[in-house]
């Protein structure tokens, strides 16, 4: 309602001030989203004549408003304005969404699209309580509580590991006593049979953030059987189940500010906002507790936003780096015949991006890409200016071929939506309130990097800090030319300021933390996830 108003007086949202309201106008605003969503809300058994969308009683029932704001999905774009899209739920296994078209007085929410029939959210409250029941109960009560029964089935995989592995391999299960879990977010529902969500929860113990994707399957009479005929949380027959992959496969939306906070190379490494499709294909998986290799020879990847002929991601030379997850070997689509390593790490691939500064031209930006895309493969060929094809739910393909030969098809769903980088400027991105203390920190060999942040988790609800560096082979390290090396503190949503030393890091960084030179640099950034997108904030300094 606040951007209609502020779309109509032709200002920011930002820009609105409490003293100059114009009442008339925002009456109309007010109005103009009631139309757009009261027919919805009639199917939903709400008394259209009677409401008014800032004083009828909300709660989280699944109903009434509720039902109405589950069925939608919000983004904002570059002016900062939001913007309100039916949310795409109930897909084939082989449909791809429809280009997305915001509400509108041509385009009005007519009805729920939770799926209520078939999964009602009520079922998600239950499980919700149920969750939040048995993180009360000591670990290892938990296995004989009735509290903690039916919360997922013996049969429970995602991505190879078990459920508890899946929700708590963060920082231990253990840590996980007295979490509190928010209300599960629909993120999709595919053929009446399965769902996926959106978790995220609160430890004290440890006063951090978490959040996974997680998937929903009606299983009927046969979940009683794979839990010894226990019943489900949600007291229906669907049960969390995973998505039962024996690998881990993740395609995600990817959004990365990088500010690099040295004017002089601006030409060579330009701050800028990136979007970017990132593909996560592990080399290994777990059995029995312990992970063994795969022996992946290649992956090929399709879909919105990817090259026609796929994007291939191979085994990581070992030489280079030391990485489980395949990287970008080629954007041509051809597969190697043998075994044939990726050259990098990067497992991201960009589409496009547009300068964050005003002194750098779109044009600088193009030559600098033509650059970057001549030389490495995780760049498209030109930046991508259109990114209406690339729609939360849209269908990917991966086949996954074996140095055995073996080959396997699965099919995913991008979790959320990529915004273009344009869009992207909109979006209240983390700020780092201390970038001069920060900056004489990363430039010489230190104690210690203290990064002080500020964020409307309002917006992005951040989930992890971390400090990367790049350094040449040090004769310290196992892999003397494993140049990564990252370290990653989960945070809580107060969380403001964050401290790294060399005792957090590998002893191959040692004496040189975080010793930013002509051969090492040094990262410090913010992760988050929103609606099923990740958002990365990055510091660096390059010379």
């Amino acid at each position: 309602m606040v951007s209609e108003y502020a779309k109509s007086k032709n200002i920011k949202p930002s820009d609105i001030s409490a003293t100059s309201v114009d009442t008339t106008a925002l009456k109309t605003a007010k109005n103009t989203v009631k139309e757009w969503i009261v027919s919805a809300y009639q199917t939903t058994g709400g008394n259209a004549t009677s409401l008014d969308i800032l004083n009828t009683p909300f709660d989280a029932s699944g109903k009434g408003l509720d039902a109405v704001l589950d069925s939608l999905n919000f983004t904002r774009n570059s002016d900062g304005l939001t913007v309100l899209y039916p949310k795409q739920v109930m897909l084939s296994d082989s449909e791809s969404p429809s280009p997305l078209r915001p509400l509108s007085a041509s385009n009005k929410l007519t009805s729920v699209s939770s799926g209520n029939d078939v999964f009602p959210l009520s079922q998600l409250g239950s499980w919700r309580n149920r969750m939040n029941d048995c993180m009360k109960v000591t670990v290892s009560a938990r296995a004989a509580s009735a509290a903690c029964a039916g919360l997922a089935p013996l049969a429970y995989k995602h991505d190879s590991v078990n459920f508890q592995t899946h929700l708590f391999s963060d920082i231990g299960e253990s840590n996980s006593v007295g979490a509190v879990f928010e209300y599960p977010k629909i993120m999709s529902i595919s053929s009446g049979t399965s769902a996926t969500v959106e978790l995220r929860w609160y430890q004290p113990l440890t006063q951090t953030t978490h959040s996974r994707l997680a998937i929903f399957r009606d299983l009927g009479e046969s979940g009683r059987l794979q839990d010894n005929k226990v019943a489900s949380a949600t007291g229906s027959t669907w049960w969390l189940y995973g998505n039962q992959r024996d690998l881990e496969i993740r395609i995600e939306p990817r959004l990365s500010r990088y500010e690099n906070m040295n004017a002089s190379s601006q030409g060579t490494s330009p701050s800028a906002l990136f979007s970017g499709i990132h593909i996560l294909i592990n080399n290994y998986k777990q059995v029995n507790g312990n992970w063994v290799s795969t022996n992946i020879l290649a992956a090929n990847v399709t879909g919105p936003g990817l090259p026609a002929a796929g994007l291939v991601l191979a085994p990581v030379d070992p030489s280079l780096y030391s990485s489980p997850y395949l990287g970008i070997l080629n954007r041509s689509g051809q597969m190697p015949a043998q075994l044939t390593y990726a050259p990098d790490s990067v497992n991201e691939f960009r589409l496009g991006g547009i300068p964050l500064s005003a002194n750098i031209s779109t044009s600088a930006l193009d030559t600098w890409w033509s650059s970057q895309s001549a030389s490495n493969q995780f760049y498209n060929n030109t930046r991508l200016l259109d990114f209406s094809s690339i729609q939360s739910q849209s269908l990917y393909t991966v086949k996954v071929v074996y140095v055995s030969g073996q080959e396997e098809i699965h099919k995913l769903r991008l979790p959320g939506a990529l915004p273009s980088p344009t869009d992207a400027k909109g979006v209240a991105w983390p700020v780092l309130t201390n970038s001069a203390e920060v900056k004489d920190a990363i430039l010489k060999p230190s104690s210690a990097v203290t990064a002080k942040w500020s964020f409307d988790s309002a917006s992005l609800v951040p989930e992890v800090s971390f400090i990367a560096g790049y350094a040449p082979p040090l004769d310290a390290c196992t892999n003397k030319r494993a140049r990564i090396w990252q370290v990653e503190k989960y945070m809580g949503k107060n969380d403001k300021t964050i401290a790294f030393t060399p005792l957090d890091t590998s002893a191959c960084w040692g004496p040189n933390f975080p010793g930013n030179s002509s051969t090492t640099t040094t990262d410090i950034g913010i992760r988050s996830l929103q609606n099923g997108t990740r958002y990365y904030s990055f510091i660096t300094w390059r010379l």
